[in-house]
């Protein structure tokens, strides 16, 4: 798969409020940041994947009145973005929401 051919594949996942992730074929690794071959192994042979959209916080801070996090997913792969609500704290609960920024739809983390 091309990168972007899994660009394409997440903004579509997107755009019908699911969050992608995808799985080496080869090593098993799963992980979220779009590239065209496995950050392990090196292999090509990709699988986007549809995740739960449930996770939990396990890290973050606070920058510009907005908290930024690294959300760990039950499917075993973390991902830095945005976390919509008060206090966040280290394991608490998060579901994946998603906002239209400039004509993109992203994800953010919203607490439980």
């Amino acid at each position: 798969m091309k990168l972007n051919e899994i660009y394409e594949e997440y903004n579509k996942h997107f755009s019908t409020g699911i969050l992608p992730y995808t799985k080496c074929m080869n090593c098993g690794k799963v992980y979220y940041y779009p590239r065209d071959s496995c950050p392990v192994c090196g292999k090509g042979d990709l699988k986007i994947m549809q995740s739960t959209g449930n996770g939990k916080v396990y890290s973050y801070t606070k920058f510009n009145n907005g908290f930024y996090g690294i959300i760990s997913f039950s499917e075993g792969f973390r991902a830095y973005m945005d976390i919509s609500g008060n206090n966040p704290q280290i394991g608490m609960e998060v579901e994946i929401k998603f906002k239209k920024i400039k004509d993109n739809l992203l994800p953010y983390a919203e607490l439980k």
